[in-house]
Formats: structure tokens, sequence, C-alpha cells
């Protein structure tokens, strides 16, 4: 068993408990959390001005993409999109191993404990199923087109064999639907039909541009000129409200909403959905910012994610989550920053179906140690500070051991 002591213990617990001059003990599970806690173990202290919390969670990432740096086209949603069809071959050949662990390595070193992959094609199983982190690998289907159904099933079938054989108590699989426009409902049906039956969580893309809501509800747009090149008369499958609704009763993620209307949101809502939010990639790709007053309203809860280096530069949270301090600027950052330390911790936990996110009795030790430049003397503006002047931590711990 390992006792740490600091000067600030967030919890992350129902109450947002924080804890001057804390402790925690731990081992694989987390054993108790407070203050003057089991005399008889050797206490480590952290030092001064330092915080224990849980560690982060990036609920959703392209590695694929993470050999990406200058060659896609930033700016606007459609001209990335095609950017990314005419440079996905050779991206994907450029993150080999070093890729990937440096990919890894750059998580790790700002405390991200666990992370959701979407994995479009399977080869980059080879390159996680060891990885020092936790991983939830989403298995993804893409494809519209009705004569290949049968063939993108079956592709996608296999995929899902070959991740559950490297199953263990690191490495958990989910599904993914690429998005309402680029999947056949039958697969869509077919594929959540798994994910109910297996207990998996599932992530897919919604509402991430204008140009999307345009060809979903009205058949028009910059869809229709990108379908017709490979498709002639294509329409959309699908609108909005009936995706939603084929996620009844299964564990979904649904990513970006920067589109998303109230009655959507309304519905996800309805359906216990939780959304991701990935306000760089969005700055980016120039489409905007999600309401996440609307998303408070609607009661959804909300994790922040980088997404892939296909859309952001970086994989560090702590970044991830000062941008969205800065960008939302409706919101109180007092307040807002509460709710983006939850975003990456016990809210991600639930997204991704995983026993951690706050430091309580039972849950999984993964926990980060860091320390602030100076006190904090209102506790209440901890959260803050920490998003301000935190980008790397001391020590992470997963299941109870630290990983170097």
């Amino acid at each position: 068993m390992i006792k740490l002591k600091a000067d600030y213990v967030l919890t992350l617990n129902e109450k947002y408990e924080i804890i001057k001059d804390g402790e925690i003990i731990f081992d694989d599970k987390i054993i108790e959390v407070g203050k003057d806690l089991d005399n008889s173990l050797t206490e480590i202290y952290l030092g001064k001005n330092s915080v224990i919390m849980p560690a982060l969670i990036n609920t959703h990432t392209h590695l694929e993409f993470s050999s990406n740096y200058t060659h896609l086209e930033y700016g606007d949603f459609m001209n990335w999109l095609n950017s990314v069809l005419e440079h996905r071959e050779d991206l994907f050949h450029g993150c080999k191993s070093e890729c990937y662990k440096s990919a890894i390595k750059e998580m790790k070193k700002s405390g991200i404990c666990a992370f959701g992959q979407i994995s479009s094609t399977g080869n980059d199983l080879k390159y996680l199923k060891h990885s020092p982190l936790k991983i939830v690998y989403f298995n993804e289907i893409i494809g519209s087109n009705p004569a290949a159904v049968d063939m993108i099933y079956q592709d996608f079938l296999a995929r899902i064999r070959e991740s559950e054989e490297v199953q263990n108590e690191k490495f958990k699989i989910g599904l993914s639907i690429h998005s309402p426009y680029s999947v056949h409902p039958i697969l869509m049906k077919k594929v959540i039909e798994i994910a109910k039956n297996k207990n998996l969580p599932i992530q897919t893309h919604f509402m991430e541009s204008k140009a999307e809501r345009k060809w979903l509800e009205n058949g028009e747009g910059e869809f229709k000129i990108f379908f017709e090149k490979h498709f002639k008369n294509a329409k959309p499958l699908i609108n909005p409200i009936e995706f939603i609704e084929q996620f009844k009763d299964t564990n979904t993620t649904f990513i970006h909403c920067v589109h998303a209307n109230e009655n959507e949101l309304k519905r996800i809502s309805e359906i216990g959905g939780y959304i991701t939010h990935c306000p760089i990639s969005n700055r980016l790709l120039n489409v905007g910012l999600l309401n996440l007053e609307s998303v408070k309203n609607f009661s959804i809860p909300y994790n922040v994610a980088t997404d892939g280096k296909s859309s952001n530069y970086s994989l560090n949270l702590f970044k991830e989550i000062r941008a969205a301090l800065l960008m939302h600027t409706d919101l109180h950052p007092k307040y807002l920053a509460k709710d983006l330390i939850k975003s990456v911790t016990i809210n991600a936990a639930k997204s991704l179906g995983l026993n951690n996110g706050s430091l309580e009795k039972g849950k999984d030790a993964d926990i980060i140690t860091f320390k602030l430049p100076n006190k904090v003397k209102n506790l209440e503006l901890l959260p803050l500070q920490i998003i301000l002047h935190t980008n790397k931590v001391d020590n992470l711990y997963i299941n109870g051991k630290e990983v170097k």
C-alpha cells in the first residue's frame, strides 16, 4: 500500500470535495481518502503547493493521424475533409511504432491514464495493444454504399474479433459509427445490436459542421457536391433525430455536436447520451463552438478531448481544457473551470465505462500528482489555477503502479 499526502487533494466525488492537507491510501484500488489516515503507514509528502487528483482521461483520439503536422488544410471543414482523403494513406503509413510511442508519451507526461482510440483500419492494434496507458479501442465502421454493406460488415466483424483477443485489464473495446452521413442505416443497426449484446460503449461524430446539417435535412450543400463525385443521385439516408433514436438503450457518446439544435440535444439527454467537446479541433476547422450552456441546461454530461492530430497540434488535455476555458467567454471562469476538470476525469470515465475518474474508495488507483507555483488561498479557485498553470505532471499512477 502507498500513502501520499499533498497540500490539496481534489477528489472529484459527488460533492466536488477538496481536502486541504489531504491524504490518500491505495494499492491497485483506492482504499481511503481524507486526513490523518492510518499512522502505521509511511507517509510520502509531495511538497509545497502539491496537488493529488484523479488522472486525466482523453475520451476521443485518432492516433492513426499522429504523423500529421502540416499536411492537412485547416480553416474550412470541407477543405479539411478533402485534404484528409488526399493524405490519409500517407499519414497512416507514416505512423509506425515510434509515432505511436511518441503520442502515448505526450499523453502520459500530461497526466492521461486512459484514452479512447478510434481505429478505422485495425492496423494500429499491433502498436497499441501493449500500451502503458488504459485504452478503450473503438473499432470504427464507415461506408454508405448499399452494394458494399456486406463486405464492410464482414471486415468490421474481423477487426472486432482481433481486438477482442488482446483485451486485458488495460485494454477494452468499444464500437464507433463514424457519422450519420457516412454510414448506411443497415450497418448502424447491426453495429448497435453488437454493442447492446456485448455491453460496449459507442462513439459517433454528430453535427460537427453546418454542411452536415444542410445535407441531412435537405440533401443540399457542400456534402452533395462531395458525394456526387462518388455516387450518382446521392441522397441522405437518415435525418438527425432518427439517427439519435438509433442509440436508445446504449452507452453512446456524441462527438462535437457544435451544430446540434435544442430538439437534438433534448433527445440526446432523454436517451442518456454523453457529448465530447473538442474545442481546438473545432476552432482549427472553423466550425464554431459547442453551446455548453445548452448542453448543461439539458443535463447532458460532457467531456473534453483532444481529437486526433489530424485536427490538433497536441494531445495534452491540460492545454485542451485551457483552450476551452478561454474560448467560452460567455461562461464564468470559476464555474467553467470546475466543469472542465470534471469533463476530463469523472465525466470521461463514465463515457468510456471505466472505474476511475474520482478519488473514492474502490475506484481504480489512477492518480496524478503535480505542484502549483504558489499557494491557493481560495479553494474554490483551485480548479481554475490548475488549468492555468499545469502542463505536465510529476507522477502518474495507473492501477496503483507508477508509470514512468
